[in-house]
Parts: structure tokens; C-alpha cells; sequence
């Protein structure tokens, strides 16, 4: 399961050229935002990593 860490809300570039190469079916962004979806990235606030 890819994980990518971001200080700031933003494009997750390597966590995008991961998901072109080998197309997992699920991969998680952890950010200071929000909670957000798109396709298979899930992003989560960064206090939600405990529940990963």
C-alpha cells in the first residue's frame, strides 16, 4: 500500500508516477488538508494515519 507524507496540501508527484507504473489498487496521501478522494488516492488529514 503506497503512502506519501505531505507537509502541505499539493501535487504528490511521486505518489502520482507510482500509481502510473504499477497500479495498485489503493494508495493513501497524508496531509494537513482535508479528507479527499480521487480515483484511488485517498487523501487523509495527517491524524487519521493511526487508522491505516
Amino acid at each position: 500500500m503506497p503512502i506519501e507524507v505531505k507537509y502541505k496540501s499539493g501535487a504528490a508527484l511521486s505518489l502520482n508516477r507510482f500509481l502510473e507504473e504499477y497500479g495498485p489498487a489503493c494508495a493513501y496521501k497524508l496531509v494537513s488538508g482535508n479528507v479527499g478522494v480521487s480515483g484511488v488516492k485517498v487523501t487523509l488529514p495527517l491524524y487519521m494515519a493511526i487508522f491505516l
